[in-house]
């Protein structure tokens, strides 16, 4: 056996690469596909990576479009516990933070959201009551650690963190510009966790970009290797040809320096051919070409790629990375969309805000009573689809009364609704006792609103 024959042996002996192929187990090792992936894959993937960027950003601005109501149950009108509320988050740019708490979480398994609280106590200690909030800090997956967990088994925090470790820069950070790098005990009371897909266990979050990280590499691949296929073409690699019968020579240096070989003469030539737009080449008994490098078209390999990792994200292809024909989202797309942000902002983001209220509330914050977060419509209608909307409606109207149908389909209020505008004590549709036909006026049959008698 040959020592490479050797080596690749051992190598699937020791390793344990996976992958879907049960007759190729070492398939991803070849592929170029890593077995196990961490927060720095996934950071990485998102801070260079266009379609891991992209796929956390296009689902973090789906979901948090527009603000999000906490409300009093019942409550159309903002009350006073609202307005309190919101103030708090206001006076801290709140809102911002935590939108920001849900992109760290969408990088990696989880995030965490640190309370710094008015309360006079270090942050190693308890959280309990609180003049005002500070700030919020959040902070990515490898900015925080756990260093104490709840050991005592009749406890009902049996197995739960008890004390967390930040850190207030970012890893891996290089313009530091002397901030303070050190990492501070936090207690548990003021850090909040969102792992998104988990039930519990903050470790078993699920990060975005993990389904679909292979399908990042190979769009890599294929991106970057189209690219370097075009830099071989125009970076001219020269081939020297020379007859078998020729024999070139040293070339002497000019001013008394060495002679250079026939080698080190091509290689400086090169050099400068590739520099300078107006550099030449002189051969002895030779003739020079330049080596040219098949460029394959990307576009078909790519955009299966990337409705794999599309499919990984759940969110649409023409949504993800838009049409290059002009061509936009179809609405069947903008609707599965807008149902898939709609599901999260339900099922992850509602319980992050309600927990958020919760314990402000505990810390006296934010005022005690019942509340309830409401979203804006994801899909609501724009000016024009409204506009288009409210036509329809009247169209509709007209065919009913042309058909016989003596009551209107819509009143003024609902047509003003379809708008957005506010409703009116006057809804603009006529009364019994309110219509009056004058025969001597007008065509036959026109119909007048009766008004007000000028003599009293």
């Amino acid at each position: 056996m040959t020592d490479p024959d050797t080596i690749r042996t051992r190598e699937e002996l020791f390793a344990f690469f996976t992958g879907l192929d049960a007759k190729r187990p070492n398939a991803w090792n070849q592929y170029g596909y890593k077995q196990a992936l961490t927060f720095d894959d996934y950071q990485l993937a998102y801070d260079r990576g266009g379609a891991g960027h992209g796929a956390v950003h296009r689902l973090l601005d789906g979901c948090w479009q527009k603000l999000p109501r906490i409300k009093q149950p019942a409550a159309d009108k903002e009350t006073p516990w609202e307005k309190k509320a919101g103030a708090v988050l206001k006076a801290i740019n709140g809102w911002q933070k935590l939108r920001d708490f849900d992109r760290r979480n969408l990088v990696g398994r989880y995030a965490a959201l640190i309370y710094r609280m008015a309360d006079n106590q270090l942050l190693s200690q308890p959280l309990t009551t609180a003049t005002k909030m500070v700030d919020l800090v959040p902070v990515f997956e490898n900015q925080i650690k756990v260093t104490k967990w709840e050991e005592d088994k009749t406890s009902e925090r049996y197995g739960q963190p008890v004390t967390f470790q930040y850190r207030a820069r970012k890893v891996g950070g290089t313009e530091t510009q002397g901030q303070p790098d050190e990492w501070q005990d936090v207690h548990h009371s003021r850090v909040q966790i969102l792992a998104e897909g988990s039930v519990g266990d903050m470790f078993e979050g699920v990060p975005l970009l993990k389904a679909g990280f292979n399908s990042l590499v190979d769009l890599e691949k294929i991106s970057g290797g189209s690219a370097e296929s075009f830099l071989k073409n125009s970076a001219r690699t020269v081939v020297f040809e020379y007859d078998p019968q020729s024999t070139p020579q040293a070339i002497p240096g000019e001013n008394g320096a060495p002679a250079q070989t026939v080698r080190e003469a091509h290689e400086s030539q090169t050099r400068r051919l590739n520099r300078n737009q107006d550099a030449s080449i002189v051969m002895q008994s030779g003739k020079a070409t330049t080596l040219q490098t098949t460029i394959s078209d990307p576009a078909g390999p790519g955009t299966f790629a990337a409705n794999l990792f599309a499919a990984s994200v759940r969110i649409p292809f023409t949504i993800l990375f838009g049409q290059q024909t002009g061509r936009l989202a179809s609405d069947e797309d903008k609707a599965d969309f807008g149902a898939r942000c709609a599901s999260r902002q339900a099922n992850a983001l509602t319980p992050m805000l309600e927990e958020f209220v919760r314990r402000m509330q505990a810390a006296g914050v934010i005022d005690a009573g019942d509340f309830e977060v409401e979203w804006p419509p994801v899909n609501a209608p724009s000016d024009l689809e409204k506009l288009t909307n409210l036509g329809k409606a009247t169209a509709a109207m007209q065919q009913a009364f042309q058909a016989g149908l003596t009551e209107p389909l819509f009143d003024a209020n609902e047509l003003r609704a379809m708008v957005g505008f506010e409703p009116r004590a006057d809804d603009g549709m006529p009364e019994e006792g309110d219509l009056d036909v004058d025969p001597n006026e007008g065509a036959p049959g026109t119909v007048k609103r009766q008004g007000p008698d000028p003599t009293k």
